[in-house]
């Protein structure tokens, strides 16, 4: 109550990790919604908290962006461990990591978008950078069957992890060309999809080249 015995409108204090929450509510709209949707203001008045809040806990909308596509490069590198803790042959674990991308870009669009570009100036948070990282090098040891990527000599790992590189863009390409619907899924089925995708993945694997000469001796 106030002095003059009105009721107090003030908003209630928030109790719990409010840095925490605005995180998970940050989430929460990307499974219904899309990245445009989250604002600072939206998401304190998500929390119960009031707007100026926010920046006390992060300096901008776009580092809390940010750090969401940092947790989930964090959990994308522990899928990819569990590939590789497998030891299967190499082509059968980069069929598994090419699934798991296309999977992942079709279950979880918004946040696949988020990871992958979205935000221009990715420096803002640096744990972005940590675990993407991490999670790219696990990738590298999945092609070359040895940790060979290094984040602190970059001409070294350039030159040394071609094939990770090329790889990478290969099935982030092929994972949000078929989570925007760009390649046909004619019966519309998850197993067409799969042996489609399983079909590029052992293309570029395998090289073009190889690929073009089965096609012509079984014409």
């Amino acid at each position: 109550m106030t002095s003059d015995g009105k009721a107090n409108q003030t908003q209630p204090y928030h109790k719990g990790n409010v840095k925490a929450d605005l995180l998970k509510a940050a989430r929460e709209i990307l499974v219904s919604g899309s990245i445009e949707d989250i604002s600072a203001r939206r998401l304190c008045r998500d929390v119960g908290v009031t707007s100026a809040n926010f920046y006390n806990h992060y300096p901008s909308l776009e580092f809390l962006l940010l750090e969401l596509a940092a947790e989930s490069f964090k959990q994308r590198a522990t899928a990819l461990k569990r590939i590789l803790k497998l030891n299967l042959p190499r082509e059968e674990a980069m069929l598994q990591a090419a699934h798991h991308t296309v999977d992942f870009s079709l279950k979880e669009t918004q946040l696949f978008r988020l990871m992958y570009g979205h935000v221009k100036d990715i420096s803002e948070n640096p744990r972005y950078l940590i675990e993407s990282d991490s999670s790219f090098r696990v990738l590298v040891h999945i092609i070359y069957g040895e940790d060979l990527y290094n984040k602190d000599d970059i001409p070294y790992s350039h030159s040394h992890c071609e094939i990770a590189y090329a790889f990478f863009a290969f099935i982030y390409g092929l994972a949000q060309a078929v989570s925007q619907g760009l390649f046909s899924n004619p019966s519309g089925t998850k197993a067409e999809r799969k042996n489609f995708v399983e079909a590029l993945t052992l293309s570029f694997i395998r090289g073009i080249e190889h690929s073009s000469v089965n096609q012509s001796s079984s014409a």
